[in-house]
């Protein structure tokens, strides 16, 4: 299978030629150590060779006007706007955090303007990835959720939390209208050339928790959130949800929203991989789940191949999984440690599963070695010798 085909048979629940392997990059270290380069602002070409080059099967890139994401060069501690009045100061990449918001009480939103969804910038990255794709990765779209938009970068979480109580009518309001901007914008991209899935990026939990009510999340921001992604699938393309935490209390909801892919499992906020592909088996793949914090900042290279050992054994049997970290590659983890589970993925991930991965498989797992692969690895060391939301 070429990588697109692999991806998409996954992420809806088939049984693909093996486990897909894909991860976000939340750094410029990778770019640096496999490219000999790094740019200032996400570029296609750039980050389709570096996920070419270390074997994954597809490539995120955000829609033009992505909150957080320059699309113009700024200096380090520069204070600037983007389009939709948030403020920064540059610092970071590829995500910048807000300093200042727009929308702080109901005068300031009757005299706001949303950004025109039908710009030619919503399809930037879409062009260039449609151009620069010869490997034929499949191409995932980054949007930003209704939450995440309201307590992030129309308001902030005081804010909004406030209004909730004050003027519930406002925060309606507001979905309303990023629900109609978002399904303009998706139109747009879609127009410009092929995007194999949608990720619909919404934080709604945090490590320990929920960031607000289960209430409240239904009472307000679940049905806008599911109508961009019926917006998505209208389109024919699938839908990711890229959603950080401990989200249990609402995880039903999420998959009756109709999304065909979870990410990231986050381990660390407690999300059992085994619980989640036993619940919805069949209709709805996770995606993740190999600690990004510990295993692969701290662990050796045997650590991780072990925790990527698990998630297949778990996650890989009758398909509809997608092995990678459970939220990002950042500047930490070390090299070795990126191809360590690349390498899981590529050589015990093959269906129909072998024994080693129905059974512990853990010898198995740590007996693979950089010198036994191909493909993604040794195109990275070749290479090596010549926000948080997404």
């Amino acid at each position: 299978m070429k990588p697109r085909e692999r991806f998409v048979t996954a992420l809806r629940c088939g049984v693909p030629d093996r486990v897909p392997v894909y991860d976000f990059i939340g750094g410029r270290k990778l770019q640096r150590d496999l490219l000999g380069y790094s740019t200032e602002l996400i570029e296609a070409e750039s980050q389709l060779h570096l996920a070419s080059m270390l074997g994954f099967d597809a490539v995120w890139l955000p829609i033009g006007g992505f909150c957080g994401i320059e699309h113009e060069c700024h200096p380090d501690g520069a204070k600037y706007q983007d389009e939709w009045g948030v403020t920064y100061i540059k610092h970071g990449w590829p995500i910048m955090v807000q300093t200042d918001v727009p929308i702080k009480s109901r005068t300031d939103w009757r005299n706001y303007a949303l950004p025109d969804p039908r710009a030619p910038q919503r399809a930037r990255w879409v062009r260039e990835a449609a151009k620069a794709n010869q490997e034929e990765l499949a191409v995932l779209v980054g949007v930003l959720g209704p939450l995440t938009m309201l307590y992030w970068y129309f308001m902030d979480a005081q804010t909004l939390s406030l209004t909730l109580y004050d003027d519930p009518a406002l925060v309606r309001e507001m979905c309303a209208a990023y629900v109609d901007w978002a399904t303009q914008a998706v139109q747009t991209a879609c127009a410009a050339g092929p995007i194999d899935a949608f990720y619909l990026a919404d934080d709604w939990g945090g490590t320990s928790g929920l960031l607000m009510s289960p209430q409240h999340l239904r009472e307000f921001f679940l049905k806008p959130y599911g109508q961009i992604v019926q917006a998505m699938r209208e389109i024919g393309v699938a839908v990711i949800m890229h959603n950080d935490g401990k989200i249990w209390d609402v995880l039903d909801d999420l998959v009756a929203t109709g999304v065909n892919g979870y990410h990231p499992v986050e381990r660390a906020a407690g999300m059992d991989l085994a619980t989640v592909k036993q619940r919805y088996r069949g209709r709805l793949c996770p995606i993740g789940n190999i600690n990004n914090k510990t295993t692969m900042v701290s662990g050796t290279p045997d650590d991780v191949r072990r925790e990527a050992m698990e998630c297949l054994r778990i996650g890989a049997p009758g398909g509809g999984y997608i092995l990678a970290t459970d939220h990002s590659l950042h500047d930490d983890i070390p090299l070795e440690n990126v191809y360590a589970f690349i390498e899981v993925a590529k050589k015990r991930g093959v269906y129909p599963l072998q024994q080693q991965i129905l059974g512990s498989g853990l010898d198995s797992a740590s007996r693979l070695h950089p010198a036994d692969e191909s493909g993604g690895r040794d195109g990275g060391r070749d290479a090596a010798e010549g926000p948080r939301h997404h």
